[in-house]
């Protein structure tokens, strides 16, 4: 019975090794995505081996105590990024090329050096935007047993490329726009305000009259004052005259004295008093005269 087991366990892993042996032990791993930016912009965020930590699928944020370090240049070739943890293991990616034009290459080792990889990210025109490849590259050994890992790895790392990519084009698409493009401020509202009133004209005074030309007459009826000289007194009203009475006494009678100091008003005829008239007196005869006998 245990040989039976054994024989069993043994045709059982030589199957799984025939397997494997057969399965490929390269993988290859691409996605895409279109940035509306410049390639210039999208090279900034890719040659910048720190600025990794802001969009790609491996970082401080999501593996929180884990070991993230740089050295080399900044940016560009030489550029070298190393981790370490229980996350995410240990590996090293260092840049191999950088054009602001078509993209970076990059090697990077995982497990110190057990596993080995190549890797792009590469641009090319689209339209106003720039088509963004990313591609990974790699064997996984002559193990067979390790060969059934490759279709793991291909979902895998093909789920974070996509993950990684939306993150650059959102961070990229908000800090650019695309090439030959400039922004446009957007207008600024302009309030009117409402035009006050307008007060009514004053009235122009009256054109004084041309030189050698007679003012016209005022009114009957109509007082005219005239203003006094700048630097003179004006005149003292005058006491009005007595007005005569337009009336002609009739014969035997006296007109009466007009009141002194009383005026008689413009254009109205004056009432005429009548005074009681005195009885004549009769003269008494004159002396030497003789009355005449009857």
């Amino acid at each position: 019975m245990l040989k039976k087991i054994l024989i069993a366990f043994a045709t059982l892993m030589g199957l799984v090794l025939a397997v494997g042996l057969a399965l490929p032990s390269k993988y290859r791993v691409e996605r895409t995505t279109t940035i509306q930016a410049p390639p210039e912009a999208v090279y900034a965020y890719v040659a910048n081996l720190e600025r990794w930590q802001d969009w790609g699928p491996w970082n401080a944020r999501k593996y929180p105590g884990n070991q993230w370090m740089f050295g080399g240049p900044e940016v560009g070739v030489g550029a070298v990024h190393s981790w370490s943890g229980a996350d995410v293991g240990n590996g090293t990616l260092s840049l191999t090329q950088a054009d602001p034009r078509t993209g970076v290459a990059y090697d990077m080792s995982v497990e110190h050096g057990r596993y080995l990889l190549h890797g792009r990210i590469s641009f090319e025109p689209e339209g106003q935007g720039t088509r963004v490849t990313w591609v990974d590259e790699g064997d996984i050994g002559g193990n067979p047993l390790a060969h059934y890992l490759v279709p793991l790895i291909r979902s895998r790392l093909g789920g974070y490329f996509e993950e990684g990519l939306a993150q650059l084009k959102k961070l990229v698409e908000a800090n650019s726009l695309p090439a030959g493009t400039k922004p446009e401020p957007a207008p600024t509202p302009v309030e009117q305000a409402t035009a006050p009133a307008q007060p009514p004209a004053p009235e122009q005074p009256a054109p004084p009259p041309a030189e050698g030309s007679q003012a016209a007459a005022p009114p009957e009826g109509t007082q005219v004052v005239a203003s006094p000289v700048e630097g003179s007194q004006a005149p003292a009203p005058a006491e009005a005259a007595p007005t005569a009475a337009a009336t002609t006494p009739s014969e035997g009678e006296q007109a009466p004295a007009a009141s002194p100091g009383t005026a008689a008003p413009s254009g109205a005829p004056t009432p005429v008093e009548t005074a009681p008239v005195a009885p004549a007196p009769t003269p008494a005869p004159a002396a030497g005269d003789a009355a005449s006998p009857t």
